[in-house]
């Protein structure tokens, strides 16, 4: 197996094993439940922040290329907490309404403005780059050139948001057909919860 094999191979195993990460996918789930989205809305703006996170991976690893550097551990670590609190500030947002618009079940009423519930989720996304991919694109960039580049980039992407869509789908598909009083009542305050918790989670492991 050649260097650009053994790249592209490994970058599938990462990128997979990267993605199935909760805070890649089940927020979207929760946020979109919450919103009031059809199942096709969250599978757009989970694809739309899928490609992003792939792009600025991307971006990032030909920044680097051209300074001959590489994303050291601190950089990442920041990267990360940034990811975390902006999952965990989304997460507050709906304790709040939850707070403050209880008994209330309006569909004006149903969860945090659409605009910041959908930057929130892209940007949690997009400034936590797939670090481990980064290496790969800098070795296939200085063995193969931009066509390597572009295989890995295709594979990161094509696994990234493929897993994202089916994990989204899925678990989307199998929500709408349960039916729970408990959560229409209580969704904003699940859904914050549970983004915090990611977001918790993550901070976790970026120690």
């Amino acid at each position: 197996m050649d260097k650009l094999s053994a790249s592209l191979l490994a970058t599938f195993t990462f990128s997979l094993v990267h993605t199935l990460i909760p805070s890649h996918w089940l927020c979207f789930v929760v946020v979109g439940k919450a919103q009031g989205w059809k199942t096709r809305k969250t599978l757009t703006v989970a694809a739309g922040a899928g490609s992003l996170h792939v792009a600025i991976t991307v971006a990032l690893g030909l920044a680097l290329c051209g300074v001959g550097g590489g994303l050291g551990k601190p950089q990442e670590e920041t990267l990360e907490r940034v990811s975390a609190f902006i999952l965990i500030g989304l997460g507050v947002l709906y304790l709040g309404f939850h707070l403050f618009h209880a008994g209330h079940h309006h569909e004006s009423d149903r969860g945090v403005p659409e605009k910041a519930a959908i930057a929130g989720l892209l940007f949690s996304l997009v400034v936590s780059p797939c670090s481990a991919a980064i290496p790969f694109l800098i070795a296939s960039a200085s063995s193969a050139g931009y066509p390597g580049i572009a295989l890995i980039g295709g594979v990161l992407l094509v696994t990234t948001v493929g897993v994202m869509l089916v994990l989204v789908g899925l678990t989307s598909l199998g929500i709408e057909k349960l039916q729970f009083q408990f959560f229409d009542k209580y969704e904003k305050l699940i859904v914050g919860l549970v983004l915090c918790t990611l977001g918790a989670f993550i901070l976790l492991l970026s120690h």
